[in-house]
């Protein structure tokens, strides 16, 4: 398969060449910014999918790659990918928490169900559920502009029992190998 993976934010659409950090928390004297947490996520997920025979492409490849979010569907169409991956994290009031994956036609309903399944069993977060793209607080969801695309809020980057899994190493890996299997349609 050719995969496109998109670690959210990044370079903005809506003020060019400003870096976007997206969802942001300050633990202790650290910033933990949601571009970092979906980047190490999506560079692992890489790593997996790759080892398996499958092409991998990313929105970006690291901190400072400049891939504004309205060049991903068009660089997924460009690289004749089978199907777009967006990694994000959720942030609210503190409190909230759990995974829940996005979706856009009936056709990605499966994909986000085994995604989002995939990242609930693997971290045991809240399942929040797989939902519409009119279910987000967003108006829009560009990235499921692609025909076969999701966008999986991993967690809540503000929840503190969330944050730790999201940057739990070991839960990472589990994860990261749960939505391999997910995204590629097979089972381990």
């Amino acid at each position: 398969m050719n995969i496109f993976l998109d670690p959210g934010h990044g370079m903005s659409n809506r003020k060019p060449g400003i870096y976007d950090p997206g969802a942001t928390v300050r633990v202790g004297k650290e910033d933990i910014t949601e571009a970092g947490i979906v980047m190490t996520w999506a560079n692992e997920l890489r790593a997996l999918l790759m080892a398996q025979g499958h092409t991998v492409i990313r929105s970006r490849k690291d901190m400072l790659d400049p891939s504004p979010l309205g060049d991903r569907v068009e660089d997924a169409h460009h690289f004749k990918c089978d199907v777009l991956v967006s990694l994000h994290c959720n942030a609210a009031n503190g409190k909230a928490n759990g995974t829940e994956t996005f979706f856009r036609g009936e056709r990605n309903r499966t994909l986000a169900q085994r995604c989002n399944d995939a990242v609930v069993n693997a971290l045991g977060t809240r399942n929040r559920g797989v939902k519409t793209e009119s279910a987000s607080q967003h108006a829009r969801l560009a990235v499921l502009d692609f025909p076969r695309a999701v966008l999986i809020e991993l967690g809540f980057i503000d929840h503190p029992g969330d944050r730790a899994l999201l940057l739990d190493p070991k839960k990472m890996l589990q994860a990261c190998d749960a939505l391999c299997d997910a995204i590629t349609g097979t089972t381990s």
